[in-house]
């Protein structure tokens, strides 16, 4: 192939796009035209550019890898490889699909196997094909997430330990940055997530957005006390104080009776 095909990384661990970046600079029909740390960039990179192939991290916060291939329409998608830290249902899915992926840390062999495959692959035009599985796999996946029971337990690393904890401790989860932290009757601890992401597979029965930056358990609320213009500050029985947002009044209301 005489003409460069152009690459787009997308990736919100720096370390892991110059990973992909050294690697890249290794195959010289590929020419890299951007790089991208979170998935709301990406979807605009995507657009701007139209790069022939992009290297897409799935576990991302705010806007994840698959929300990323979402927001883009199927004849406008470049050919994708995801990039993935262990995760087995997405491989299994990506695997009954026949679309490339590469497990974290990438080895060259395979990360040369996955640039050949998508050279191949693009020199053939196939790629209309290969969406329309892409899509065949999202749809999937989304309807067996509307399926799942929410989250039990969460698994957050504490030095070199990984702990389970059940959600049922949790008084309340705050926004951190680049993650959330969990707190619980005696600890807290970080888990890089974002609020986002962990507040859709929580029990919104048991677990209430009061604010921007903060999901409280509302089994641990203890009383409300007005605060100012509309706004209130929920007392957890562990005497913690988190503000509740006038526009998310109504729906804590509506939960607790109130």
């Amino acid at each position: 192939m005489d003409k460069k095909l152009s690459a787009i990384i997308i990736d919100d661990e720096e370390h892991a796009r110059e990973n992909v970046r050294l690697l890249l600079k290794e195959n010289p029909q590929f020419h890299l035209v951007h790089e991208c740390g979170d998935g709301q960039s990406a979807i605009a990179a995507i657009k701007k550019y139209r790069p022939d192939l992009i290297f897409l991290d799935i576990q991302m916060p705010e806007v994840n890898g698959f929300e990323v291939i979402r927001a883009i329409p199927e004849n406008e998608r470049p050919y994708i490889i995801f990039t993935t830290a262990y995760d087995q249902y997405a491989i299994q899915a990506f695997e009954i699909n026949a679309l490339d992926y590469l497990l974290k840390p990438l080895s060259d062999e395979r990360f040369s196997a996955a640039l050949k495959r998508a050279t191949q692959h693009l020199n053939k035009d196939e790629n209309a094909n290969l969406q329309h599985r892409l899509s065949s796999m999202l749809q999937k996946m989304e309807e067996e997430k509307s399926k799942q029971s929410y989250l039990k337990k969460l698994s957050v690393k504490h030095k070199q330990r990984i702990l389970f904890v059940d959600v049922k401790d949790i008084y309340w989860i705050e926004a951190d940055n680049q993650y959330v932290k969990i707190h619980l009757p005696f600890d807290s601890y970080l888990l890089r997530q974002s609020l986002n992401q962990l507040e859709k597979v929580l029990d919104p029965e048991v677990f209430y957005r009061s604010h921007r930056s903060a999901i409280v358990n509302i089994d641990q609320i203890d009383h409300i006390e007005p605060y100012f213009k509309g706004d209130f500050f929920l007392f957890l029985k562990n005497d913690t104080k988190v503000k509740l947002s006038r526009n998310r009044t109504e729906g804590l209301k509506k939960i607790m009776n109130w």
